[in-house]
C-alpha cells in the first residue's frame, strides 16, 4: 500500500514537471503544420497565377490580342496583390493564435506565488 501511494504520488509529479513540455510541443506541431499549409495553398494559388499568364502570352497572335493580354496581365497584377495581403493577413492571424496559445501555456504552466 505505502509503495502504490509512492508510485502514485511520483507519477502524479511527473505528469505535472511534463505536462507543459508536452502541451507546448503540440503547440508547435499545431503550428508548423498551420504554417506549411499556408505556404502550400499560396503557392499553389502563385503557381496557377503564373500558368494562366503564360499560356495567356502564348496565344498571342496581333496587336489586339497583345492589348488583351495587357489588359489581363494588369488585372493579374492586381488580383497578385490582393492575395499576397490575404496571405499576410492569415501569417498575422496565425502568429497572433500562436503567441495568445503560447502565454496562456506559459501562464498555466508557471507557479502560483500569491
Amino acid at each position: 500500500m505505502l509503495y502504490g501511494e509512492m508510485f502514485a504520488n511520483m507519477n502524479s509529479q511527473y505528469k505535472n514537471m511534463f505536462e507543459p513540455y508536452a502541451k507546448f510541443n503540440s503547440l508547435i506541431a499545431k503550428n508548423f503544420a498551420d504554417l506549411t499549409n499556408l505556404q502550400l495553398d499560396a503557392a499553389r494559388q502563385y503557381a496557377d497565377i503564373t500558368l494562366s499568364q503564360v499560356f495567356a502570352n502564348s496565344e498571342v497572335k496581333d496587336m489586339q490580342s497583345m492589348v488583351g493580354c495587357c489588359t489581363k496581365q494588369m488585372e493579374t497584377m492586381t488580383k497578385l496583390s490582393q492575395q499576397m495581403i490575404e496571405d499576410g493577413k492569415k501569417l498575422a492571424s496565425l502568429t497572433a493564435e500562436f503567441k495568445s496559445e503560447f502565454d496562456k501555456l506559459v501562464s498555466e504552466s508557471m507557479p502560483n506565488t500569491k
